[in-house]
């Protein structure tokens, strides 16, 4: 219980300081913390280190794709990004690095419940889009309410993919 407790607070604070860090132009040390947590995890989990380094991998790259997918359609702008950029800024990279510790971690209990998964993703995903807009990492188009709706459709599929993903590297399926 400790450990899913404190995977969720060290996602907590990685997430806080990579806004803050694309926010205030200090990237890099904004994505400290989001690759502390990922290496202290992969530490903790050295038995099944393949796994969960394959899973790291799955997850940057359908965050790369989903945040490149967001940024093009212009539904959202990263304020610390090259404005002719379709690529995300590095804090949101080692965002999604640090979110990939989540399935295996404090989000396990959400294992085998994809509708539960997708309106998390629903709710959850456009709401933590629209706090790192509130806290100037960010900017949405006018009006934002289509933005947030798109981020929210894109995440009620994503977060039931990354499930399946996580179930699929670990040879674990979902009921």
């Amino acid at each position: 219980m400790l450990a899913i407790i404190a995977n969720f607070a060290l996602f907590q604070s990685a997430w806080f300081a990579a806004i803050l860090g694309g926010a205030t132009g200090q990237e890099v040390l904004g994505c400290l913390p989001a690759l502390g947590s990922v290496i202290l995890y992969l530490f903790l989990n050295q038995r099944r280190l393949g796994r969960e380094l394959a899973l790291l991998a799955g997850i940057g790259l359908l965050g790369a794709v989903f945040e490149t997918a967001l940024i093009t359609a212009g539904w959202i702008t990263y304020t610390s990004s090259a404005h002719d950029s379709i690529l995300p800024p590095i804090w949101i990279f080692a965002l999604w690095l640090a979110f990939a510790t989540l399935p295996h971690g404090s989000l396990q209990w959400l294992r085998g419940r994809p509708w539960l998964q997708g309106v998390l993703g629903a709710v959850s995903g456009p709401l933590s889009y629209l706090a790192g807009v509130k806290l100037g990492a960010a900017t949405l188009p006018d009006p934002p309410m289509i933005a947030l709706l798109a981020i929210g459709v894109g995440w009620a599929i994503m977060l039931p993919l990354i499930f399946k993903l996580a179930d699929g590297i670990s040879g674990e399926r979902q009921a």
